[in-house]
């Protein structure tokens, strides 16, 4: 049996909004209890960001879903070219933060491409590792004769779970002894990024 040349033709990405400094980042994601954070400054030297981008307003307004973040990727990463976008026969969606559980992430970026036919559209997930399970799961397709064109994303959108009220709710949590206290000790400094890459 002999097996396709896969080869990856274009990379893309999209990011929301304009990047947001380390010094911006609590005006985006709000104080806990009133305070800065103790431990930012520490986090932020040791991970060496010093941008990031979030989908959300200075007012925690939600500005992208995690699908239309990866539609517009998608979009990018074939020139916006309609023709190219309809010829799309596989498309693989990998992220660890859908907008919800059903429909998959994937069938959610689909529908935001209008341009594309029926195709087979997979949604891996995976902490750290789901946009590698989607670019594997294109490179199979293509190498096995199961599709010609197959893109896979990576995306992520976390500021939306790191916003102050979110972590006020779990603080209240932490009194009625309901979760883990190390969960509620981390303080997580993210934002989004998405990857696509078109493999024929």
């Amino acid at each position: 049996m002999s097996f396709n040349e896969v080869y990856i033709t274009n990379t893309s990405s999209f990011f929301p909004n304009n990047p947001v400094s380390n010094d911006e980042m609590e005006d985006y994601l709000g104080y806990i209890n009133g305070q800065p954070s103790k431990s930012k400054r520490i986090v932020l030297r040791n991970n060496g960001i010093t941008n990031r981008y979030y989908a959300l307003t200075k007012d925690r307004k939600v500005t992208h879903t995690n699908a239309q973040i990866t539609a517009e990727a998608v979009k990018a990463v074939l020139g916006n070219d309609e023709n190219k976008l309809k010829a799309i026969d596989l498309l693989s969606c990998g992220t660890s933060t859908p907008d919800q559980v059903m429909p998959s992430h994937g069938v959610m970026v689909h529908g935001l491409l209008p341009e594309t036919n029926s195709i087979e559209v997979v949604s891996p997930a995976g902490v750290c590792c789901a946009g590698m399970h989607a670019l594997k799961y294109a490179y199979m397709a293509i190498k096995t004769g199961d599709a010609s064109l197959a893109v896979a994303t990576g995306s992520e959108r976390f500021s939306t779970l790191l916003v102050s009220d979110v972590k006020m709710k779990q603080k209240n949590c932490r009194n009625w002894k309901r979760i883990p206290t190390s969960v509620l000790k981390k303080n997580s400094y993210a934002g989004c990024c998405q990857t696509a890459l078109p493999l024929f």
